[in-house]
């Protein structure tokens, strides 16, 4: 019988996801892709047939795996005289060997995106992913060389109220009744300024709205409301989860902000709530601090990742209860959903990542009665986390869950690794060698001040954490294929290679 080291056994599959295939990747260089539409529909009918137009850039925003194929979407600078505008083109990117037939290019003309959904995505690296497909305009064009198939999109069908919260008339109107019935009935606004900060097409939006009002109000309204919309039942989630921990504000003022719940507008999807102090997130300090190195930025993000884990610990033990609960089966269950997309498409996939979950799963044991579960955030990370003057503050509750405690510090610090593993890759530094090394060593000390930080208030499984954190950065790795992210892929890979070695050191040889 052949003894197999189990390093070797669960982290050399783990290579297969190291590369992607060329028909993939090319879906997400944005110059092949404008190349491919000037030479398939070099001259194209804009503002039904009026206006003669030309592509001249091309930036993917997303490329998603779905059941057989792949469902992308991609904003298109178009020129149609001496003016420029941005056009959103959504479809799906037809996986070999199919070989569908069609015209190249519809008789239908461009519909204009205008200035309905120019945002910026600053929320990437979500567990969950949003539906990219969007609702058919009038032109379509088939590109052979990419095997792209387009349409142009109109709106957003998947977030209905997005049109409201980024008018200000309207957000008025809407505000003018939530604030008061949240108990400001002397409210009268006199103006609203809706700014869109997040938007995800077909997965969420939140818009920040600056108030001012008519007279002075005794009942002190708030000058600034944030508004939120999402796809499915998320806002619900968040709603439910903001309103219990707000009925045990006893437990967390003081150690943590979070945001005051106003209301929640079913019909319309809308979450409104209050504001949060911000001056950055801990996302952008821990970049500083990886980009730069100078250690006073080193040492303030130290000092907020304990912070951070205080105010987690004051969360979990809140006494809040919310209405679901995730376990880590569910998360081994999802995981191996995701790799089978995948594979639907690119088989080699299959078995790669098996080892290493049928591991994990050997590490957690009988999930019954297994750990007790507290009111959790579910999808915690970095960016998640609001710093303001020495105070941290939690945002976005739309994950909501009842979770063994290790779920939040396990996401969270696989989070925090992939943000410091990503700002070597970015400086063309080797993933290799003594300074790889160096680095790794960093991140693992800045992981323990957060956990330091949580297990002073509070008892955690570090086990449990790093089972949790091994699944969030396998995770991060699909998610890299499933969202074609090219160049994360490979500190991805290595990340996960460097957190397995923990989950497989010192455990006994398989046969």
């Amino acid at each position: 019988m052949t003894v197999v080291p189990d390093r070797e056994r669960v982290v050399a599959p783990l290579e297969a996801f190291s590369t992607l295939p060329d028909w993939l990747a090319a879906a997400m260089d944005g110059e092949r892709v404008a190349a491919s539409l000037q030479h398939h529909a070099p001259v194209l009918r804009a503002d039904h047939g009026v206006v003669l137009a030309w592509v001249t850039a091309c930036r993917p925003e997303r490329l998603r795996a779905k059941d057989g194929t792949w469902v992308a979407r991609y904003r298109v600078t178009v020129r149609a005289g001496e003016a420029e505008r941005d056009v959103v083109l959504v479809g799906e990117l037809v996986p070999p060997p199919h070989q569908p037939t069609g015209p190249e290019v519809g008789d239908g003309a461009f519909v204009s995106d205008g200035d309905r959904h120019t945002h910026t995505d600053v929320d990437r690296d979500r567990h969950t992913d949003g539906d990219p497909d969007g609702a058919a305009g009038e032109w379509s064009c088939w590109l052979p060389d990419l095997r792209l198939r387009l349409r142009s999109e109109a709106g957003d069908p998947a977030l209905p109220a997005l049109p409201v919260l980024t008018h200000a008339p309207d957000t008025t109107r809407l505000l003018q009744l939530v604030l008061r019935r949240a108990g400001h009935p002397d409210a009268v606004i006199a103006s609203c300024d809706p700014v869109v900060v997040r938007y995800k097409p077909g997965s969420r939006c939140t818009v920040v709205v600056g108030v001012t009002y008519a007279d002075t109000v005794a009942s002190a309204p708030p000058t600034t409301v944030v508004l939120k919309t999402h796809q499915g039942d998320k806002g619900q989630t968040a709603w439910a989860a903001m309103t219990a921990l707000w009925a045990r504000q006893e437990a967390w003022r003081g150690v943590v902000e979070m945001a005051e719940p106003l209301a929640f507008l079913p019909e319309e999807r809308i979450l409104v709530q209050g504001p949060v102090p911000e001056d950055l997130t801990l996302k952008e300090l821990a970049r500083r601090a990886f980009a730069g190195g100078d250690q006073d930025t080193l040492a303030s993000l130290r000092v907020a990742l304990a912070a951070t884990g205080r105010g987690l610990a004051a969360l979990h033990r809140s006494g809040a209860e919310y209405g679901r609960t995730a376990t880590l089966a569910d998360e081994v269950a999802e995981i191996r959903e995701v790799v089978g997309r995948l594979s639907v498409t690119v088989p080699g996939l299959g078995g790669a990542a098996e080892p290493l979950l049928s591991r994990v799963e050997q590490l957690a044991g009988d999930p019954q009665p297994g750990p007790a579960v507290v009111p959790s955030h579910h999808d915690f990370r970095p960016a998640q986390v609001l710093l303001h003057e020495g105070s941290v503050g939690f945002i976005d509750f739309d994950g909501a869950a009842m979770a063994e405690p290790a779920l939040d510090l396990g996401r969270f610090t696989a989070k925090l690794r992939d943000i410091g593993i990503s700002s070597m890759a970015f400086t063309g530094q080797r993933l290799s060698g003594p300074v790889l090394r160096s680095h790794l060593a960093l991140v693992d000390s800045l992981c323990e001040d957060f956990v330091g930080g949580y297990a002073a208030e509070s008892g955690v499984s570090r086990e449990r954490v790093l089972l949790w954190e091994t699944c969030d950065l396998l995770t991060g790795l699909l998610h890299a294929w499933t969202k074609v992210r090219l160049a994360r892929v490979g500190p991805r890979l290595t990340l996960l290679q460097h957190r397995v070695r923990a989950l497989t050191d010192g455990a006994p040889s398989t046969g």
